[in-house]
């Protein structure tokens, strides 16, 4: 059965011969994983036949990019790098998860404690990824493929691209569902973050309406970031709870210099980034000092763990977070 998936959202020439080594070790081991994984069936219909259940063991699926790919049907073994919050969402623990410096997004280790944490400075690692002889790989999108190329990944396992649109949370956790065989976990997270979002809403009632909000990344004196109606937490921030935007709000994640927090005087409510790394408002400057938000102690921080994100879990978070702050 062939199922199609797509759609209609940083020396010398001795180094140079260290550098190829290291590839051809890396193809050798990969070449050598798909070898002895080819070797384990006898032949291809033995992959496909129907279990004592009647149902296939894999189906032939199309991915965003075009590849048709032999997706087992149950797979147990997922690497799904920044696709951890859908997973989870449809109760799907992988085998390893993504992180930032060794540190995974903290919001998800209720559910994913204990998985390790995969080494993603400049994207996933073929060889990394082999270790974990996983038996399905998942991309979001072909913007995550960074490191290595699509047949180095296909080689270690089937390798899947979920969407040519990774903004669509939505949509992609359809397809997340429908890939691994759990339509009806999809359709149930989808119904309970409908129903979070439907009575906070209602505990708003025409708050959103009348008050105008931004979120903000500060960097101290040097100048701030505003998320736009489209770019993670600010799509929650408009697009489903429906706070005003400020007249200075332009594009989805610009830079605006120290001078412009004067045109911020007049916001409502100001959700400040926060987490390791993050920079810190500029709490001495008089600009700061003369905002509403500031003087009604309406400036409230926003974990980026959560907010730095668009996803089932992550937006159901951060709604709680507007509830509290708000209702606090």
């Amino acid at each position: 059965m062939i199922i199609n998936l797509t759609t209609d959202r940083g020396h010398n020439g001795m180094n140079s011969i260290k550098r190829f080594s290291q590839s051809a070790i890396i193809v050798l081991l990969i070449s050598l994983l798909a070898a002895c994984g080819n070797s384990g069936n006898s032949n291809e219909n033995a992959a496909s036949s129907p279990s004592a259940s009647g149902e296939e063991s894999y189906r032939l699926l199309t991915d965003a990019m075009g590849h048709e790919v032999k997706v087992p049907t149950h797979p147990q073994k997922v690497i799904a790098p920044f696709i951890e919050d859908p997973l989870a969402a449809l109760g799907i623990k992988p085998i390893a998860q993504w992180g930032a410096g060794g540190v995974p997004q903290h919001y998800l280790q209720e559910k994913l404690a204990g998985v390790p944490v995969l080494d993603m400075n400049g994207g996933l690692k073929p060889e990394e990824a082999l270790s974990y002889a996983p038996d399905l790989i998942i991309f979001l999108a072909p913007t995550y493929l960074a490191n290595g190329n699509y047949e180095q990944f296909a080689k270690i396992a089937p390798t899947f691209v979920l969407s040519d649109n990774e903004a669509d949370w939505r949509g992609n956790l359809e397809k997340l569902g429908a890939l691994l065989n759990e339509e009806e976990a999809a359709k149930l997270a989808l119904e309970q973050y409908d129903k979070k979002l439907a009575d906070a809403k209602s505990a708003l009632g025409t708050l959103p309406a009348e008050k105008t909000a931004v979120l903000l990344q500060a960097d101290e004196e040097k100048g701030f970031k505003l998320f736009g109606p489209n770019f993670y937490g600010g799509a929650t921030l408009y697009g489903a709870l429906g706070f005003k935007q400020p007249a200075l709000l332009k594009g989805e994640y610009e830079t605006y210099s120290i001078e412009m927090l004067e045109q911020l005087k007049d916001v409502d409510y100001i959700f400040v980034l926060s987490g390791q790394g993050r920079g810190k408002p500029p709490v001495d400057n008089p600009l700061w000092k003369g905002l509403a938000a500031v003087k009604t102690g309406h400036v409230f921080e926003a974990d980026s763990g959560h907010w730095f994100n668009a996803n089932p879990i992550a937006n159901g978070l951060i709604i709680e977070d507007v509830l509290k702050d708000l209702n606090g």
